[in-house]
């Protein structure tokens, strides 16, 4: 209630308007503001003109009520203020000048809106306090009532059109309470108009489901009944309801602990499972018919060999036949050539047939790709230089990359990328083969300047029988199973490979496959007699709780020469600096307990750490994370995964400044 009451006073006589006031303030400890009317057209004005000012508010805190004025009484103020309500829009005291109060005209001005009435000449200062404060609380709570009534009845509509409008069948049961001896049953109390259609049953309100489905397994009342004893919501199918009919139905209990209520929703699936059923049985043909498309050409690619092997022979024995006669000697270099084509296209249907039968085992080990590709080259390079190319290729990585793969597969991986390029780039053309190290992974890109891929084809390229160019003459030649068998022997590597490409500008097709992170104990051991560079190496702290990442990174700082140490958390990582003193510190955000930012802060905090170079390791990349880290004191920041080739530039220029220091 306010500090200030505002009340309005209508009655045409001011001696009383003034005893009421007076009695209000004698009364009470209260404070009031007056307003006065004598008219009670006058008073309505002035209800109206509040509520258009105070929006939200109630127009007075009370209004206390003549009920006789010149030119109205207070039946038609009050009907008035309602404006056909039940109520009005501020409490309202009718002021009367009855001797004694007959119950049946208090009830009418009750019924009328009023809160309350008084008397003129039965009414203390006490009791006319006491009335407007009874009147505003009592005004106040059925004001609360009538919002939250309200309110009841919206939701139930929404709900009861919610409940009506939904396609699936719903109805709500009640748990009757069993007597001794007799098996639980459950009451119907409400159904949707879905139901009956859903279901076949009517006029089902009232009566309980061992009524309406007298043959109901008592497998399905006990479900029914374990979702209103736990409250734990089931899902399960039927296919007994309507017979030849396949329902799935979802049951929960409604309300609280102590309700008897559960909804069970169901729906007709019987086309979903018949399409289902459908599209299995499809499946399990189409499976069957790859197999068999398969074992066809794993035969197909074996029954070839047969004939290839002795025209092969034979070729060679007219070779063995000293002839200057040129139609025979250029009839055996067609044979030999066609004969070796042949030889591809088997081996490689061949290939794939082992690939997608799942009959290729990979013989990994401990290799180098940049022995592969030299050896890749080496093979595809005669192609290349038949058709005029230019092949450059780029070793990015200043150390070896070493990977856990099988050489003889990888090769053919890169052999395929650059036949491939060198077929589809006009004579004369450019080649580019480079391999870098990003992260944790080796990249190889194979691009050219050759015709491009069309868009429509460009997402099918690594697919079985697919070419590039499907002109009539055929003049690439070739099965469309090179991309193929280079897709599958990546992903059998772990890798990925991806085709970019711009019909008319040349196509790019780019290998991903995981590096070793840890070398085998000999090839370490051999690795330690290389010559390194001359110069002074770091002392790394690496601060990450990610335990593999941190692992990961000290082997390769450590490969490099560096003296490396590490911490998984904040308050380790403060205590390493402080005593071993590292040269840099790459240094993860996330740390549980201390974060990254506060231990940037407490080094640089610290005089004797002043020198120390603080990398921010983090797997946040945004502008507002850098300028964060440069608050905290970081001199560097790198989003993981971070490119290995910064970390070691950040290094090298610690190491650097370090040897000039020393020549000083």
């Amino acid at each position: 209630m306010s500090a200030v009451y505002r009340i309005l006073l209508i009655d045409d006589s001011p001696d009383d308007r003034s005893d009421l006031r007076q009695m209000l303030l004698r009364g009470s400890t209260s404070r009031y503001h007056f307003s006065e009317a004598e008219l009670g057209s006058t008073a309505l004005q002035m209800v109206g003109d509040q509520q258009q000012a105070l929006t939200g508010r109630m127009p007075f805190d009370c209004i206390l009520l003549d009920f006789h004025l010149p030119d109205m009484d207070a039946y038609e103020v009050l009907e008035a203020l309602c404006g056909g309500r039940d109520m009005p829009p501020c409490p309202v005291v009718v002021v009367t000048g009855w001797q004694g109060a007959d119950k049946e005209d208090g009830a009418r001005l009750l019924r009328a809106g009023a809160q309350d009435y008084i008397g003129k000449s039965w009414t203390t200062p006490e009791s006319l306090n006491r009335t407007i404060e009874n009147s505003i609380e009592r005004f106040d709570l059925q004001t609360r009532r009538k919002i939250a009534e309200t309110q009841f009845h919206e939701s139930e509509e929404r709900y009861r059109n919610l409940f009506n409008s939904i396609d699936d069948g719903l109805c709500v049961i009640e748990k009757i309470a069993a007597t001794d001896g007799k098996p639980p049953d459950f009451r119907y109390v409400d159904t949707n108009p879905a139901f009956s259609a859903q279901s076949g049953m009517t006029d089902v309100i009232g009566k309980t489901i061992r009524q309406m489905l007298p043959d109901e397994s008592e497998e399905w009342f006990a479900s029914y009944n374990s979702v209103y004893t736990t409250g734990i919501p089931i899902r399960f199918e039927r296919s007994n309801l309507i017979p030849g009919h396949v329902h799935e139905l979802n049951a929960f209990r409604i309300g609280g602990i102590e309700s008897l209520q559960v909804a069970i929703i169901f729906r007709d699936i019987t086309e979903r499972r018949r399409s289902e059923l459908q599209t299995l049985a499809q499946s399990k043909v189409l499976a069957d018919l790859d197999r068999r498309k398969d074992e066809f050409l794993a035969m197909l690619s074996h029954e070839l060999r047969n004939p290839l092997a002795p025209i092969s022979n034979a070729v060679q024995l007219l070779r063995l036949q000293k002839s200057d006669n040129p139609v025979q000697i250029q009839a055996c270099a067609v044979i030999e050539r066609q004969v070796g084509q042949l030889n591809r296209l088997v081996n490689d249907l061949l290939e794939v047939s082992r690939i997608t039968t799942g009959l290729v085992q990979l013989r990994q080990a401990q290799v180098s790709l940049g022995d592969i590709v030299d050896r890749a080259v080496e093979t595809a390079q005669p192609l290349i230089t038949q058709r005029g190319h230019k092949l450059s290729v780029l070793m990015l990585p200043p150390q070896p990359v070493w990977l856990h793969a099988d050489a003889a597969r990888l090769e053919q991986v890169i052999v395929n990328l650059l036949t491939n390029a060198a077929k589809y780039t006009n004579e004369g053309g450019q080649i580019l083969l480079t391999v870098q190290q990003e992260g944790f992974s080796a990249v190889l890109r194979v691009r050219d300047t050759g015709i491009g891929i069309a868009p429509a084809l460009l997402p099918h390229v690594f697919e079985l029988f697919t070419q590039a160019e499907r002109a009539l003459d055929r003049s690439q030649g070739g099965l469309g199973i090179g991309l193929c068998l280079v897709q599958r022997l990546v992903e059998l590597h772990g890798g990925t490979v991806v085709a970019h490409s711009v019909l008319g500008q040349g196509s790019e097709f780019v290998v991903r496959l995981p590096i070793m992170l840890t070398l085998d104990t000999p090839l370490l051991t051999s690795l330690k007699v290389l010559e390194l560079p001359d110069k002074k190496f770091c002392r790394v702290l690496v601060v990450d709780d990610n335990v593999d990442a941190a692992e990961t990174l000290v082997m390769l700082l450590e490969f490099l020469g560096h003296t490396v140490q590490m911490a998984h958390n904040g308050a380790g990582a403060l205590q390493l600096a402080l005593d071993w003193k590292p040269d840099v510190v790459l240094l993860d955000i996330g740390l549980p307990g201390m974060n990254g930012y506060e231990v940037a802060k407490r080094i640089r905090e610290d005089a004797s750490l002043a020198g120390m170079v603080l990398v921010a390791l983090t797997g946040y990349g945004q502008e507002s994370d850098r300028m964060s880290a440069h608050e905290a004191g970081f001199n560097y920041h790198l989003a993981k995964p971070a490119d290995f080739t910064m970390v070691e530039s950040i290094l090298d220029a610690v190491s650097d400044k370090a040897a000039a220091d020393l020549a000083l």
